[in-house]
C-alpha cells in the first residue's frame, strides 16, 4: 500500500528540465528505467508497490517519494506504461485509482514493441493453443496471456512429473522435455521477450499444447486407473501357466503387457481399458476356482479334525462341558472357512483350526 502523503505529492505532466542550474536534487531517471526493465524481463509486470519498497533502490534513491515520482514522469515520456487490471491508463487515471484505492495495483511495463510482422506470427503461433485470444489485443495484453496459460502449464507438468517419479506411471522424460522448452520460452518475462520467444520457437509450439494436453488428460483423468491396471497386470502372473493356455487370453494379455511397458502409452488408455475387463474376468475364476479347492480341502481336513476329537472324547470320556466347548470352537472356525471367499483368510483359519487341534491332543 502506498501512503496517500505520497500519491498527493505527484506531479503529473511532462517534468520541468533545469538544463543543468539546478540538478542537486535531479532524479535519476535512467537508474530507475533499468531497474524496471531488469525486473520486467525476469518477473513479468511490475507492481508499482513493490517498486516503492524495493530495498534494491535504497541506497542511490534514498526516498521512496523520488521512485514513485520517477514512474510518473516515465509514464508521462512513454518510456513505460502503467496497466490497471491488464488495461493501460495514464499517468493521471493510475495517480486518481491510487487516491480512490491505495490498495488498487498499478502494474509497470516496459515499452519494447515488436515489429508488427513478428507480432502477427506470433499471434498464429498462440491461436494453436489460446484460440479465444482477441486477434485484436495489445502486445502486452496478448503476452500477459500467453506468459499466464505458459506458467499454468509449467505448474500442472512440474505436480505431474512428482506422480510420474512413482513405479509404473509413464512421462517422466516427456514432461521433463516439455518443461524445459517451456523454461525457455519463460526466460524473460517481457512483452518483447515472450512474443519473440513464440516466434523463435514457432514450430515446437504445438506439438508442446498437444503434450501438455495429453499429459494433462492422462493424470487428471487416467491415473488412477493407470495405477490399478499395473497393480493387476502384476496379480496376474500368478496365473500365467493358465493364461498361456488360453490362445485368446493369452493375445489379450501380450497386448497389455506391451501398452503397460511402453514409454509413451498415454493414446493406448483407451484400449487398455477395454482388454483388461476380459483378463480380469479370466483371471478371477480362475482365482474363484482356487479359491473353492483350497476351501473344499480345509473343509474336509477340519471335519476330519472334529471327528477324531469326538472319538478321543468318547475314549477317554472327557467331560461333557469341556467337550462341548472344544468342538463348538473348532465347529466355528469350520463354519468361517466355509463363508471365507478370501484365500488368505481361509488359510489363516485353517492354521488357527489346526493350531487348537494340536494344543486340545497335547492336553489329553
Amino acid at each position: 500500500m502506498i501512503p496517500i502523503r505520497l500519491l498527493k505529492k505527484i506531479e503529473l505532466g511532462p517534468r520541468q528540465m533545469t538544463f543543468g542550474f539546478d540538478d542537486s536534487n535531479a532524479i535519476d531517471l535512467d537508474f530507475v528505467y533499468s531497474f524496471i526493465e531488469k525486473e520486467c524481463r525476469t518477473q513479468g509486470p511490475v507492481p508499482l508497490h513493490c517498486l516503492i519498497e524495493a530495498q534494491h533502490l535504497i541506497s542511490r534513491i534514498p526516498e521512496p517519494q523520488d521512485i514513485l515520482q520517477a514512474v510518473f514522469w516515465l509514464a508521462e515520456e512513454l518510456k513505460i506504461h502503467l496497466y490497471v487490471v491488464d488495461h493501460p491508463v495514464s499517468p493521471f487515471q493510475a495517480k486518481q485509482t491510487l487516491l480512490k484505492n491505495v490498495d488498487s495495483t498499478i502494474d509497470i511495463v516496459i515499452n519494447q514493441p515488436v515489429d508488427e510482422n513478428r507480432f502477427a506470427r506470433a499471434k498464429d503461433t498462440a491461436e494453436t493453443f489460446l484460440p479465444s485470444l482477441p486477434r485484436d489485443s495489445d502486445q502486452y495484453t496478448f503476452s500477459r496471456a500467453v506468459a499466464n496459460e505458459l506458467e499454468s502449464w509449467h505448474t500442472r507438468l512440474t505436480a505431474y512429473r512428482d506422480h510420474a517419479g512413482q513405479p509404473n506411471l509413464p512421462g517422466k522424460s516427456l514432461i521433463n522435455n516439455c518443461i524445459v522448452l517451456m523454461d525457455r520460452l519463460l526466460e524473460q518475462k517481457d512483452s518483447h521477450a515472450i512474443i519473440l520467444a513464440l516466434v523463435k520457437y514457432q514450430s515446437k509450439i504445438p506439438e508442446l499444447a498437444g503434450n501438455v494436453q495429453m499429459l494433462s488428460d492422462f493424470y487428471t483423468h487416467k491415473c488412477s486407473f493407470w495405477i490399478t491396471f499395473a497393480e493387476q497386470m502384476e496379480d496376474f502372473k500368478q496365473n500365467m501357466e493358465m493364461i498361456r493356455d488360453n490362445k485368446q487370453i493369452h493375445s489379450i494379455y501380450r497386448k497389455l503387457k506391451g501398452i503397460l511397458n511402453h514409454s509413451h502409452p498415454f493414446a493406448q488408455v483407451e484400449k487398455a481399458e477395454q482388454l483388461l475387463p476380459e483378463l480380469k474376468e479370466f483371471h478371477n475364476r480362475i482365482e474363484q476356482e482356487k479359491t473353492e479347492r483350497l476351501r473344499k480341502a480345509c473343509l474336509e481336513q477340519t471335519d476330519k479334525m472334529i471327528r477324531k476329537l469326538s472319538a478321543l472324547f468318547d475314549t477317554f470320556d472327557a467331560e461333557d462341558e469341556y467337550r462341548n466347548n472344544t468342538l463348538h470352537e473348532l465347529r466355528a472356525l469350520n463354519k468361517k472357512i466355509g463363508s471365507r471367499r478370501d484365500m488368505d483368510e481361509i488359510k489363516t483359519l485353517f492354521n488357527d483350526a489346526k493350531d487348537l487341534f494340536v494344543d486340545i491332543i497335547e492336553t489329553m
